[in-house]
């Protein structure tokens, strides 16, 4: 079919040999490292969590910048080929961005091309498919900034 993703194989084979050891890696570092060995721009003291997939075609698309976390379980996508294989249009290939300091919840999707702004936090759950603006609190499906007013407490028992 016409415009599904094609990469070399020499790309994709490397991508996808660092992706179990990145998956399952006992510290962050070393899950960081295997991720910046797949492709994947990372800075420094940047947190990810177990089995986070991070896009397995472009992961040279994928930006987390300094002291970021990446909580377990969560995806950051840089293509999109619903359209292709529908026949309804041509894939989606974008640059996506976790900007410093922002914090990604368990069981987050980041869709391609979005950029969560610095010191944002990204709550559990949610699926971002526009870009979050810094220091803003995003949750739901699809992820929508948390009312101003709106507090979260935890009880202390």
């Amino acid at each position: 079919m016409v415009g599904k993703a094609w990469r070399p194989m020499r790309t994709r084979a490397r991508s996808t040999l660092f992706l179990i050891p990145a998956w399952f890696a006992p510290a962050s570092s070393l899950r960081a490292a295997f991720h910046r060995l797949r492709g994947v721009r990372i800075g420094h003291r940047v947190e990810i969590g177990y089995f986070v997939i991070i896009d397995n075609l472009y992961p040279e698309k994928v930006l987390i910048e300094d002291g970021a976390t990446i909580s377990a379980r969560s995806t950051i996508l840089a293509h999109d080929e619903s359209k292709a294989y529908t026949g309804s249009g041509s894939e989606l290939v974008a640059q996506t961005q976790v900007g410093p300091g922002a914090f990604v919840g368990v069981h987050c999707v980041i869709m391609p091309g979005v950029r969560v702004g610095r010191r944002a936090i990204v709550g559990a759950g949610s699926v971002v498919t526009r870009d979050v603006p810094d220091s803003t609190v995003v949750v739901g499906v699809p992820a929508r900034p948390l009312n101003q007013s709106t507090t979260m407490t935890k009880e202390v028992s």
